[in-house]
């Protein structure tokens, strides 16, 4: 993976490309503890009988209006000239689908099987993802350093499995082939989304995404809600609407445009990397709310993962 050099105008003076920068790095250090977050809220709404599915609606229903609001003020401010093409919004839309839709869905399903921490380390190992698909589709440079940061990530991330597998039983292999799954094609997000925020801006791309993934959420949720006769009371219940609320400002909303603008001031990679936050976070927040286990197993795995995507921040792009 490139460690791509921040976006900063040419125009902007040192201090304020600077200024800029550090807002940036700030913006994904934020972003990324609050989508850490998520894993913990999660967590606690499964253990209350909250399905999947009901999770998501309230995730992406409660946020919608937030979305809805940015979206149409940022369309109104760009000139006419400047407008998107209907290409540029239906490519918005699509990576929304596979971020949030798709990827969310992978990954709270795979949550029912693993530990909030495994699913955090699994989904954190995405920069080492970005790499090798960066690689693969766009020929950048795949590096000795990428090849042992994916070793030492990966390494961390079968130590906290097997210590799962005895622990949680065979369907921790299932949850974590999962979430696995969320982290490979959340890179396919981040490799794509850089150009297409530039066209759009963050704010315009964000609300296009998240307001694309909703309708797809809302269509998928709803079917299988009726289809499988889920009643309306667990839907309402107390504790879904608690995860609901937390899921949509604190883990959905005001991390994804800190996300995208991240991205937009310092690039895909080094937001990437700030991200090394997240598993911390999660472990806290995991160890402390969830009472899961933390040992020599979690404890060396997370050390190995952050070492592994550590590396991979530190790799400068050629000049």
């Amino acid at each position: 993976m490139t460690c791509s050099n921040s976006v900063v105008p040419a125009t902007l003076p040192p201090n304020a490309a600077r200024k800029r920068e550090r807002i940036g790095f700030f913006l994904a250090l934020g972003s990324a503890a609050l989508f850490s977050l998520k894993g913990v809220v999660v967590k606690l709404g499964l253990s209350h009988g909250t399905s999947v599915e009901v999770l998501m609606l309230w995730r992406m229903g409660l946020a919608l209006p937030a979305y809805l609001v940015v979206g149409y003020f940022s369309f109104r401010q760009l000139a006419s000239d400047d407008r998107p093409k209907p290409r540029t919004i239906a490519a918005a839309a699509a990576l929304g689908v596979l971020s949030y839709y798709i990827c969310t869905w992978l990954d709270f399903t795979g949550m029912r099987y693993i530990s909030a921490q495994l699913e955090r380390m699994v989904l954190f190992t995405y920069p080492i993802l970005t790499a090798l698909l960066s690689w693969v589709l766009l020929g950048e440079r795949f590096t000795r350093q990428h090849a042992v940061a994916l070793v030492l990530s990966y390494a961390g991330v079968l130590l906290v499995f097997g210590a799962e597998v005895r622990s949680i039983g065979p369907g921790a292999g299932w949850g974590i082939a999962l979430v696995f799954a969320a982290a490979f094609l959340f890179a396919f997000y981040v490799i794509y989304a850089k150009p297409i925020i530039n066209d759009l801006g963050s704010k315009l791309f964000t609300c296009v995404a998240m307001i694309a993934a909703t309708g797809a959420i809302v269509t998928h949720n709803l079917t299988t809600l009726v289809a499988t006769g889920q009643p309306v009371a667990t839907v309402f219940s107390l504790s879904a609407v608690i995860a609901g609320i937390v899921l949509a400002v604190f883990c959905t909303v005001l991390p994804s445009f800190m996300l995208s603008e991240a991205i937009s001031r310092i690039g895909a990679s080094r937001t990437s990397a700030a991200g090394n936050v997240g598993p911390v976070v999660t472990t806290v927040l995991a160890v402390w709310i969830l009472k899961e286990p933390f040992g020599i197993a979690q404890a060396s795995g997370l050390v190995l993962i952050l070492l592994g995507v550590g590396l991979v921040g530190r790799i400068k792009k050629p000049a």
